[in-house]
């Protein structure tokens, strides 16, 4: 048996400083807590059922943790969902939970899978951008000139190299 953690609706009530928002889930929206103490990423029963979404049996069960209750069995989850958080698509696995005053809680598993940061100060989930250089096209480029934008090309001359016996 597995072992995750998680907080429940009643805690997220009870604390002003959570980062909770409305995301789109399969493009519906859904009430979303994320929650960088939880080590998976969950969905309530009540979400699953008003939405229609599937799910599959993980083949184990999972003991969740939360201080609203001790301990939860459970074995289902849905897999794959496409999930929309501050214009960012994304992919999820969504364990099943009986949650009450929440939709989905975005755990560690999605915030790093994500690159996302919870930004205290500000109460919102900021994407990183992918590390090194952004690559743009010569269409790009040319369009970035027609409108005025100072450019900088980098060019990387191949070297051949020949091999003396």
């Amino acid at each position: 048996m597995g072992r995750v953690f998680a907080m429940s609706g009643a805690e997220v009530e009870n604390s002003s400083n959570l980062i909770l928002d409305t995301c789109f889930l399969f493009g519906k929206g859904v009430y979303v807590l994320f929650d960088s103490g939880a080590t998976h990423s969950f969905v309530s029963f009540l979400c699953v059922e008003n939405h229609g979404l599937l799910m599959f049996d993980l083949g184990c069960e999972l003991v969740v943790s939360c201080s609203a209750f001790e301990q939860v069995l459970t074995s289902s989850i849905c897999v794959g969902c496409p999930i929309e958080v501050a214009g960012h698509k994304s992919k999820v696995n969504l364990v099943c939970l009986p949650l009450k005053g929440l939709d989905v809680i975005l755990g560690m598993d999605w915030l790093s899978d994500n690159h996302a940061l919870i930004d205290c100060g500000c109460q919102k989930v900021v994407f990183q951008k992918p590390e090194g250089i952004e690559m743009s096209t010569s269409r790009e480029v040319l369009q970035d000139l027609k409108s005025g934008v100072v450019c900088f090309v980098v060019m990387e001359k191949e070297q051949k190299q020949s091999i003396d016996e």
